[in-house]
């Protein structure tokens, strides 16, 4: 890349042009014009746009030395909770107890042995595990 376009993406980086745009005026992939805007320091959008709620789009206060929060409020968190959540079903495993030999029904866990606590305590440190 020359300096040419190099000087000419800071010109329209500082005149507010976005990426896509300097890119289809250039015809240079938008990757290659991010690149030299952060290379040369001319990304700012981090330090002047502030964060906006995922839920209602209202800016976040952002507060020094802290994670950055993505909701500006508990109620735009549960909302945009209940909005997104997707509840897959979790795979059940029928297996059988190692201690009792009871067949029991896993949700989500194929490697668990027992149908219990106390057959777990049982097998581990003795007794009968007849329930």
């Amino acid at each position: 890349m020359t300096t040419d376009e190099k000087s000419r993406i800071s010109e329209l980086r500082k005149q507010g042009c976005t990426y896509a745009k300097i890119a289809e005026m250039l015809s240079i992939p938008e990757s290659t014009i991010k690149t030299v805007c952060r290379r040369t320091r001319l990304a700012g959008d981090a330090d002047e746009v502030k964060p906006k709620c995922k839920q209602c789009g209202q800016p976040i206060t952002v507060k020094a030395k802290c994670k950055p929060r993505r909701f500006c409020s508990d109620k735009c968190r549960t909302a945009w909770w209940f909005a997104n959540h997707s509840a897959k079903p979790k795979t059940e495993y029928h297996l059988t107890c190692a201690c009792c030999r009871k067949a029991f029904v896993s949700i989500g866990n194929k490697a668990r042995k027992y149908c219990s606590h106390e057959c777990y305590i049982a097998a581990r440190f003795g007794g009968s595990g007849n329930k």
